[in-house]
């Protein structure tokens, strides 16, 4: 195995909150180095429906949008976080306009706003309908892929964080061609993106294995919040089909309304926002109708539902269904974890070199509950703010290190364990789900250890994933009671939050 490099950072990753840090350090001058698992189109960025929420509309106010933020974190978003998102984000969107993001906009030219659940004013940004994250993603690549100071490596996959001391100076990663090489760098900034493939339905792409959370914890860098994972309400329920397809929030804010197994609306009674309720409330929702018969969304009566939702009704189609005249089999899929690598307001983890952005870190900006559309825009934001840190502070001096140690990842032997992983995916569905209890989370807990045990050293994907679940599980049991993205059964009460 070769060990390379330059003073320069490497991003591990290649959604919205990747390539606007490799973007944010060119514009400061600085050069980096991204890596990426697969391709630069290939991250849940890119498949991002529902929009960007930024408060630059009429009636509208950083201030507001920090409320229904605060709102819908449910008692635990961190109020400094909050603002930053709020006030930061509509100076990040008007940079995006000028770097040629096309936004939909009213016919008089003006920006379209839409509304989303627990958003209390339009405030919604969209491209091509519901192809919002693609043309971000596609916008930001081109840029990245020709800007002298950036060099991208695809079919790049990061298996291990490399320490000096007390500090990371590098990664070691596993290139297309399977060799081995050691990059060192005076900081990585990881990316990784999510965790869903630890489900069984889940939203995300197969890249979000929780790669960056491993990689972050064996680094010796602090987790917090992974307990509080978000079950988007309505997935398309498909036997089979991995990534579950979802129909996208802003469907219900069109007017589609979820029904059960006599056709009836069954949020109505239980929230008085119904379908615009915060999404753990739906999904719960979703989730009882689902085991009880089965839920669907009636979007009938959603005008020129086609034009508006192009890349939902594409979907559709390629599964036999037509929105204008069926409902919609619907069941809640893991979509987003708010927690993730603890880090401070500019990106650092607790870990000397190690920063974190975008999905897979913790700002504490969500709390215990996304609000609707606020994550890539904490992509840009906070990824911003990273940038400016490193930039400022780039007198960069690589570390000396070796990458022996590291050999045995030329010969992974994950495609042999597949059995582990889907046990894997059975048991966080079945235990670590919508709803969860002492017993499920023990339960859970007993069959992790045993995959553990049964998967080798040399499937160090497959190990990656367990212990991302066992972090997980843990949390879980460690927070006893119900709060947003997190329902426990045997704790049905929220605590009071005291400082």
């Amino acid at each position: 195995m070769s060990v390379a490099g330059t003073a320069r950072p490497v991003i591990v990753g290649s959604g919205l909150a990747g390539l606007w840090t490799a973007w944010r350090l060119a514009a400061e001058g600085c050069a980096s180095l991204l890596v990426t698992k697969r391709s630069l189109a290939d991250s849940a960025s890119a498949w991002a429906q529902g929009g960007i929420a930024a408060a630059l509309g009429p009636g509208d106010s950083p201030a507001l949008h920090a409320a229904d933020t605060q709102a819908a974190g449910d008692g635990l978003a961190a109020p400094e976080a909050v603002r930053i998102l709020t006030t930061e984000g509509p100076e990040r969107i008007r940079q995006l306009v000028a770097l040629g993001a096309r936004f939909d906009r009213a016919p008089d030219g003006r920006l379209s706003f839409g509304l989303e659940a627990a958003h209390s004013r339009p405030r919604i940004l969209h491209a091509g309908g519901d192809r919002t994250g693609a043309m971000l993603v596609r916008c930001l690549a081109r840029i990245v892929s020709n800007h002298p100071l950036i060099e991208i490596r695809e079919q790049t996959e990061v298996a291990d964080l490399v320490l000096a001391g007390d500090r990371v100076a590098g990664v070691v990663a596993v290139q297309r061609d399977g060799s081995v090489v050691t990059l060192s760098a005076p900081a990585v900034v990881l990316a990784t993106g999510g965790v869903g493939q630890l489900y069984a339905v889940t939203t995300n792409p197969l890249v979000a294995t929780g790669d960056g959370w491993a990689l972050a914890h064996r680094g010796g860098a602090a987790l917090r919040d992974l307990e509080f994972l978000q079950f988007h309400p309505t997935a398309l329920k498909l036997s089979g089909v991995n990534p579950a397809p979802l129909v996208s929030e802003a469907v219900r804010g069109a007017g589609a309304v979820l029904v059960d197994r006599r056709g009836e609306r069954f949020l109505r009674d239980l929230d008085p926002r119904a379908e615009l309720a915060p999404r753990h409330v739906v999904a719960r929702a979703v989730a009882v109708a689902d085991q009880s018969g089965g839920a669907w969304l009636d979007a009938r009566r959603v005008r020129a539902f086609a034009e508006r939702f192009p890349a939902v009704a594409a979907v559709l189609e390629r599964h036999g269904l037509d929105p204008t005249r069926d409902v919609l089999p619907v069941a809640p899929a893991m979509h987003y974890a708010m927690g993730g690598v603890a880090t401070d307001l500019a990106g650092r983890s607790t870990r000397q070199g190690l920063w974190a952005v975008g999905e897979v870190a913790c700002t504490g900006v969500h709390g215990a509950n996304r609000l609707a559309s606020n994550s890539l825009l904490e992509g840009l934001v906070f990824a911003d703010r990273a940038a400016r840190a490193l930039a400022g502070g780039s007198r960069w001096q690589g570390v000396p290190i070796s990458g022996a140690a590291w050999t045995r990842l030329a010969g992974s032997v994950d495609e042999a364990h597949g059995d582990l992983r889907r046990e894997l995916r059975r048991v966080m569905t079945a235990d670590v789900g919508v709803e969860r209890s002492e017993a499920s989370l023990v339960r859970a807990g007993r069959v992790l250890d045993e995959l553990a045990a049964a998967a080798p050293r040399e499937a160090w994907r497959t190990r990656n994933q367990i212990l991302v679940a066992q972090l997980i599980v843990a949390a879980a049991r460690r927070r006893r009671e119900t709060r947003g993205g997190h329902v426990r059964l045997d704790y049905p009460r929220r605590r009071r939050v005291t400082a």
